[in-house]
């Protein structure tokens, strides 16, 4: 048709998509890892069994997910014009780090 607008443009989103899957990865990550963690502080107090049993398998999966969160999360900063959500994974993903040395820091004698 003469006279009619070429194909609209669309606004820059305020995010992108690999951030999103980063920050949904971080959640994911953080909760497995946490279940993890606490089955296996509850394992070893109940003092049944031989071993940690798969609590720490579920832990280290969960690390290994926090893990690829961040590295997503650092592609998502370095490509991404939008800043804000990358930043958001980024702080999300190293919150079970950070609460991790916290625990072992807190042990220390």
């Amino acid at each position: 048709m003469a006279g009619s607008d070429p194909a609209p443009t669309r606004a820059p989103r305020p995010y992108s998509r690999l951030s999103l899957v980063a920050l949904a990865l971080a959640v994911v990550g953080a909760a497995v890892g946490f279940w993890g963690f606490v089955s296996g502080i509850d394992y070893a107090l109940n003092g049944s069994g031989s071993g940690p049993g798969p609590s720490l398998i579920v832990f280290f999966v969960g690390a290994g997910i926090v893990v690829a969160s961040l590295v997503l999360a650092i592609i998502a900063l370095v490509r991404s014009s939008a800043k804000m959500m990358p930043t958001i994974a980024l702080a999300v993903g190293l919150l079970p780090i950070a609460g991790l040395l916290v625990v072992v820091l807190a042990n220390r004698r």
